[in-house]
């Protein structure tokens, strides 16, 4: 009789196992989950909703891989898992990414915008398209002065580069020509 109690204890444990790994991994539905290895902070906070922020801006987000527009989707970190709203979220396909903070003066990485959304991203490139000999992986970034005028540079702060009001952020990833 002993014997059958440890045998169905083990059978019970590595099933519980079994189903903590599947429930684990996730497709970035429906839980903040990333490729990348570290998730920021900001990433894992959850807002609660458009009443809970005391900071509020937006930066626009244009990505393509190998000549071909990837559209953000829409209501990244919206109704993720059990949080109702992630600090930076989108809420339409227009690449614009929301960043509602709740503390005043805190920077917003791009990274963590990915970590949402969970995708891979820094400078070795975007979810599984990676750079090697042959592709590389570009950042520009697009500022307006006080009078409109643009300015469009490359920059390589990639995951570490700061969200500010206004920017626009292109990224592409594509064959070294």
């Amino acid at each position: 009789m002993k014997s059958d109690t440890v045998f169905w204890l083990l059978i019970t444990v590595g099933a519980v196992v079994s189903m903590g790994v599947l429930l684990g991994q996730s497709d970035g539905s429906s839980e903040v989950f990333s490729t990348a290895d570290e998730m920021h902070p900001l990433a894992e906070d959850c807002l609660g909703g458009h009443n809970d922020y005391v900071d509020h801006y937006h930066a626009e987000l244009v990505l393509s891989v190998n000549n071909e527009f990837v559209e953000i989707p829409g209501d990244v970190g919206l109704n993720d898992g059990d949080c109702t709203m992630r600090q930076l979220h989108t809420h339409s396909t227009n690449g614009i990414v929301h960043i509602e903070l709740k503390e005043q003066g805190v920077e917003a990485p791009l990274e963590a915008f990915f970590d949402v959304w969970g995708k891979h991203f820094d400078e070795t490139g975007f979810d599984d398209y990676r750079t090697d000999d042959n592709h590389e992986f570009l950042m520009f970034v697009t500022t307006q002065d006080s009078e409109g005028n643009e300015n469009r540079e490359q920059v390589t702060t990639f995951q570490n580069h700061i969200l500010e009001d206004g920017q626009k952020i292109e990224l592409i990833y594509r064959e070294i020509a």
